[in-house]
């Protein structure tokens, strides 16, 4: 019988520790200067690991990195209800970009903004994307 529950208390782990591939569609806006440019139908593939998830070939995980010119940082959270991505760079101290993705892993809705601001050479930008789609 302690085996048993011993198992059943295993089972949530066993859960959340498996690496699974998600195929995301959805819409995709582009902004520039706050403007909306382009809306499109878009395919984005997660692959969700304990320690990282690969989204279209780029990897986030948890880490800080000074790379002399490019600093930053991004924080990757998964549990039984979410999954969170945030990433945060500046370069060269005058160039910044964000990401921000949340999937709810309990209706499949994933959303995510990433922005640039870009004001090295003087002239001041903002670049953005938004994606909102379903995933299965």
């Amino acid at each position: 019988m302690k085996k048993l529950i011993y198992i059943l208390l295993m089972i949530p782990n066993f859960i959340l520790a498996e690496d699974f591939k998600l195929v995301c569609e959805g819409e995709m806006s582009t902004y520039r200067n706050n403007v909306q440019e382009n809306v499109s139908n878009e395919i984005q593939t997660l692959h969700v690991k304990d320690d990282s998830i690969n989204i279209d070939s780029i990897t986030y995980k948890n880490k800080t990195y000074n790379y002399g010119s490019i600093k930053g940082s991004s924080k990757y959270l998964k549990d039984d209800a979410k999954i969170i991505v945030e990433t945060f760079q500046i370069s060269n101290e005058c160039d910044t970009a964000t990401l921000n993705i949340k999937f709810n892993r309990a209706s499949g809705m994933v959303k995510s903004t990433s922005k640039r601001i870009g004001a090295c050479d003087g002239s001041s930008f903002t670049t953005s994307t938004k994606f909102k789609g379903k995933c299965k």
